[in-house]
């Protein structure tokens, strides 16, 4: 019996798809289809894998499912009005509060979660974050970044235990002119931040101090394919568990792109680019590093791959239809 699985918001069939992977060989197979009433776009899997939590943009909603421990599926718990279209959802590692991003509404919300998971309602919003892009948290809990895409910042922000957040000083760094930071992902270390800009197909590292929440740029690279018609249109990344590669999809390119990471700082090198789903939004990477999942917006359809080890080399292994347009990629590993 499969103890991994993928789930896959399908905004245009109001559901999210979830799949068995069966990480000895690839195999991966259909496994629920859960039915909402709004569109699901944004996904995260809790820090103790109990929770999946889903933004609904049609409905401005927060979204709670639980994640059965023996099987994987999910089942609503509840939800909670957003003050605006999730784009980024997260969760504190205490398990006491959810956020939520909004790109278009330019605003960053709160959410306390009862013991269950349920979420209650909104008890703090930060306005004025242009094209707030996603909500990030640190492994010590105590920081929170948020790319700001319409300023061309990433904005920090202090957590308190009982999840409010303040901001630090200074409250934010500030990027290239137009390169548009979209995502953002800390190394498993805690001292590098990878940050993806959207609208230039560039990746930015910054070495990250936990003490007093600051960013210090080391490195830009490109993860743009040579010969790419129009302009850059950079989506997603991951960082493997070990440190060890970072992944990275690009949507005008349908390209996903790999690089290798130097553990002890952080800096990138490009090992290469491989076509994949059309308009890849949604990626993630399972807990051993050895799989990748990657939908096509779209293409309407989910590849996974497997990651060779020693190179990170993406090899298909499986390719199954989704829903109509899949946004968020998540995979979790039961115990």
């Amino acid at each position: 019996m499969s103890r991994t699985f993928i789930y896959v918001s399908c905004a245009g069939s109001r559901a999210i798809e979830v799949f068995a992977l069966d990480t000895h060989t690839g195999e991966t197979i259909p496994h629920q289809r859960l039915v909402l009433p709004g569109s699901p776009s944004p996904l995260k899997i809790s820090p103790d894998g109990r929770l999946l939590l889903v933004g609904t943009k049609s409905e401005n909603t927060l979204l709670t499912c639980s994640i059965d421990p023996e099987n994987g599926e999910l089942a609503v718990l509840g939800s909670a009005p957003c003050p605006g279209g999730p784009t980024y959802v997260s969760c504190s590692r205490t398990m006491r509060t959810a956020f939520a991003a909004s790109y278009g509404d330019n605003l960053l919300a709160a959410f306390p979660l009862e013991s269950n998971g349920r979420p209650l309602p909104v008890t703090q919003v930060e306005r004025g974050l242009a094209r707030a892009h996603a909500a990030v948290i640190d492994a010590s809990d105590r920081w929170m970044l948020v790319p700001t895409l319409g300023a061309d910042a990433i904005r920090v922000f202090r957590l308190a235990d009982d999840g409010r957040f303040d901001a630090n000083v200074p409250e934010q760094v500030s990027v290239r002119p137009g390169s548009g930071p979209r995502h953002l992902v800390f190394s498993p270390d805690n001292r590098h931040v990878h940050c993806l800009n959207e609208l230039d197909g560039s990746i930015d590292l910054f070495d990250f101090d936990g003490t007093n929440g600051t960013l210090t740029l080391r490195q830009s690279v490109s993860m743009m394919p040579h010969g790419v018609d129009g302009k850059p249109w950079a989506a997603e990344l991951r960082v493997s568990s070990d440190g060890a590669f970072l992944f990275a999809t690009e949507r005008r390119s349908s390209t996903l792109a790999v690089f290798s990471v130097e553990t002890q700082n952080g800096q990138l090198a490009l090992f290469g680019h491989y076509p994949t789903e059309t308009q890849p939004r949604g990626m993630a990477i399972d807990p051993s590093s050895r799989w990748l999942a990657v939908a096509g917006q779209l293409s309407n359809h989910l590849t996974v791959y497997a990651v060779n080890p020693e190179t990170g080399y993406p090899k298909e292994r499986a390719r199954l239809a989704t829903g109509d347009d899949p946004i968020c990629v998540e995979i979790l590993t039961l115990p």
